[in-house]
């Protein structure tokens, strides 16, 4: 990691170096979080990524790429409050119906050299210098072949995808999953509307011409790394972002929940188990 920043001349001025440099490297550790919110409550694996090596230039590459190469966030929402004033501005009939999917594995799934290319088209279309382009793509070969982590005092290595608790990992996963969607999903499968939140998709389409069978088998060709779960709507209502959502109410003309939303704070504290984090058996 020393050499890398050392060698960031563009990117890094040279008496800020050492901000960049873990002083104190050790392995990532993992732990299991249980995900009660789930059929089977199965374990989320979550590691600790702090102490790692390239922690701190992940950081430091999640803040240069989102303003040297910003995503147009088409799809995407940032909270709850966003989701609902895009759905009172979506127009909905009688036949429209709600379901949501779900990505199985978000960032072991994500493409590495796949994404690197997309990335390193977004940084060209941009127009950004070319010495800056090697040293971002070079910080990305960095972090992203850091995907190893301890377990009772044994080594692992993650063999697909990003790692696990990357403060980058996030965003490099948002150029692949936009770059995905871009290409995909412009009028395809009487999709109405499309919102996604991380990992969780909330759609509408016309149920006179598909249904969300088709639709999650038509979303699991997307790319071979891809797998999606989805969930229907019961009774034109359905939860998401912890929301009690109703196409009722939009035909109505109401709001487009039931209940009261859940605070900003709340949201981004989603629940995934009342225990605490549980070490994963050897």
């Amino acid at each position: 990691m020393r050499k890398v920043i050392n060698n960031s001349k563009a990117l890094v001025h040279p008496v800020e170096k050492w901000k960049h440099i873990n002083l104190n490297p050790s392995a990532p550790s993992i732990k299991g979080l249980i995900k009660l919110h789930k059929p089977e409550q199965p374990i989320r694996p979550v590691v600790n990524w702090r102490g790692a090596p390239a922690y701190k230039l992940a950081q430091l590459f999640t803040n240069k790429i989102r303003l040297i190469a910003p995503l147009p966030h088409t799809y995407t929402v940032s909270n709850t409050r966003e989701l609902i004033n895009k759905l009172e501005s979506t127009q909905i009939s009688l036949h429209y119906s709600l379901a949501s999917l779900d990505i199985s594995s978000l960032y072991t799934s994500v493409p590495m050299k796949e994404t690197e290319d997309i990335i390193a088209n977004n940084l060209v279309e941009n127009g950004v210098d070319p010495q800056i382009r090697r040293e971002l793509l070079n910080w990305y070969d960095s972090i992203t072949h850091q995907n190893y982590f301890s377990n009772n005092e044994k080594i692992f290595i993650q063999q697909d995808g990003l790692a696990m608790g990357t403060p980058s990992s996030g965003f490099i996963a948002e150029f692949f999953l936009q770059n995905l969607e871009d290409t995909h999903l412009r009028n395809k499968h009487n999709i109405t509307a499309y919102f996604r939140y991380v990992d969780d998709m909330l759609i509408i389409y016309d149920s006179r011409h598909t249904d969300i069978n088709n639709i999650q088998e038509y979303f699991n060709t997307l790319h071979p790394n891809m797998k999606f779960t989805a969930e229907p709507e019961s009774n034109k209502q359905m939860n998401f972002l912890k929301t009690s959502l109703s196409t009722k109410h939009l035909l109505n003309g109401e709001p487009p929940y039931t209940g009261n939303l859940p605070s900003q704070t709340a949201l981004s504290r989603i629940p995934r188990t009342t225990h605490p984090y549980i070490n994963t058996p050897p």
